[in-house]
């Protein structure tokens, strides 16, 4: 029964993220589904935390990136990936880093473990039928814990947004993402 139970989690864990299943709740208590705005060619999840430093000190850029291409279609996503973050604490997080997105607290774990992120900050960018364009770092900023660049010298995250603005598809769509690790319960 074991080994059944454990072959259907392998299984639906497989298959695409479907974007009418893809529901959220606001720190607001409401339920949203990700894909609820009409137009929406992309919904871009990123995965913080609100005592990891480096997921804090991409809130700006993450910012900047939201503001550049919310208007073209793509939604931004903030998830608290600690399920025991408290809501008054991502209140405050998000009131203090002037996050202006949606931000939810994954609760169980249920988007670490559909979309495989393992670190904050990770983003993960799902098309309409909950299809995977995108996975990775938001810039390599970051080449290894301890080691900080100056400015960034590739922008991935930026790129991929580029692209699939333009419909095109993302040439790098998977990298490494530093950062604080998320540990499943």
């Amino acid at each position: 029964m074991t080994r059944v139970c454990l072959l259907l989690a392998l299984f639906l864990a497989a298959l695409p993220l479907r974007a009418e299943t893809l529901v959220f709740e606001t720190l607001a208590g409401t339920r949203e589904t990700v894909f609820a705005k009409d137009g929406t060619k992309a919904v871009v999840l990123v995965f913080i935390d609100a005592e990891c430093p480096i997921a804090n000190a991409y809130q700006p850029e993450l910012q900047r990136l939201e503001k550049k291409f919310s208007g073209q279609g793509l939604r931004f996503i903030m998830i608290h990936a600690d399920p025991d973050t408290a809501i008054e604490k991502a209140k405050t997080h998000a009131r203090e880093f002037g996050i202006t997105a949606p931000v939810c607290i994954d609760k169980g774990h249920q988007w670490v473990k559909r979309t495989g992120a393992s670190v904050t900050p990770e983003v993960v960018v799902l098309d309409p039928d909950g299809k995977t364009l995108y996975q990775g770092r938001i810039d390599d900023r970051y080449a290894e814990l301890g080691k900080k660049r100056a400015e960034p010298t590739v922008r991935d995250l930026e790129t991929a947004l580029t692209e699939v603005v333009a419909g095109k598809p993302v040439k790098a769509a998977k990298t490494q993402s530093v950062g604080c690790r998320i540990f499943l319960e």
